[in-house]
């Protein structure tokens, strides 16, 4: 005959077990239901971090531009106001440097080694470098139909919020010339700042005119000093 101590110390056993997989299954059907929902990020809430990131007085950033295999722009820049705008780097597998500011433009590197002074130019508002002078028009959206939550990231020690989303583009010169836009984004939870975004689309001739585009930005509302060139020769 069985000893009685030990029926009643198996039965015990075995409802623990029970009970501690009944809970460990309530805990993953809650992890799951809770996962479920951060994923998905209501555009509102998104709204407002493009709201506080379009609006950003001055900012420091970097800009990478590739079509197809070929890499089109490779730009550090900064921007303080409205327009005060200071960027170096390649275009074209050209060097480039160029100034902003006080109602004049300056350029070097791209058509001559020496500073050339732009009067009353229009070049920063223009559609000619888009991405290179002003990142921001990048984020200026129509709509944005689908918008999901995929993780965090560190980024230059900086635990960031990553999402994925497909706009729908304001800009009519990318709208003309590309289509099917998806955007990762990399997002500063307490302050609601983009940090970093990579964004692809597809061309008119497939994969050899497939755009991409790796933005960083940083120093947001920081006083930023931009002046310019010391000498125009």
């Amino acid at each position: 005959m069985a000893d009685t101590k030990w029926l009643v110390i198996k039965r015990k056993t075995i409802i623990l077990a029970l009970a501690g997989l009944i809970l460990l299954f309530a805990a993953y059907r809650a992890t799951d239901s809770y996962r479920a929902r951060i994923m998905s990020l209501p555009a509102e809430k998104f709204q407002s971090v493009l709201n506080n990131t379009l609006n950003s007085e001055s900012f420091h950033f970097s800009v990478k531009v590739k079509m197809g295999d070929r890499l089109i722009s490779d730009i550090e820049g900064k921007k303080a106001g409205p327009d005060k705008i200071h960027i170096t780097g390649t275009m074209q597998n050209m060097p480039v440097e160029f100034i902003n500011t006080e109602g004049k433009s300056y350029i070097k590197g791209y058509w001559s080694k020496n500073w050339a002074v732009l009067q009353n130019d229009k070049l920063v508002d223009s559609e000619l470098f888009i991405a290179e002078l002003n990142p921001m028009v990048s984020f200026v959206f129509k709509d944005i139909p689908q918008i999901k939550r995929l993780n965090t990231e560190k980024v230059a020690g900086e635990e960031l919020l990553v999402l994925e989303m497909r706009p729908i583009v304001e800009n009519p010169l990318m709208q003309l010339n590309y289509h099917d836009f998806m955007y990762r984004v990399w997002v500063e939870p307490q302050k609601e700042l983009i940090r970093k975004a990579h964004i692809t689309a597809a061309g008119k001739n497939g994969n050899r005119d497939r755009l991409e585009i790796v933005i960083e930005l940083w120093d947001y509302n920081k006083q930023i000093k931009i002046s310019p060139p010391d000498k125009l020769n």
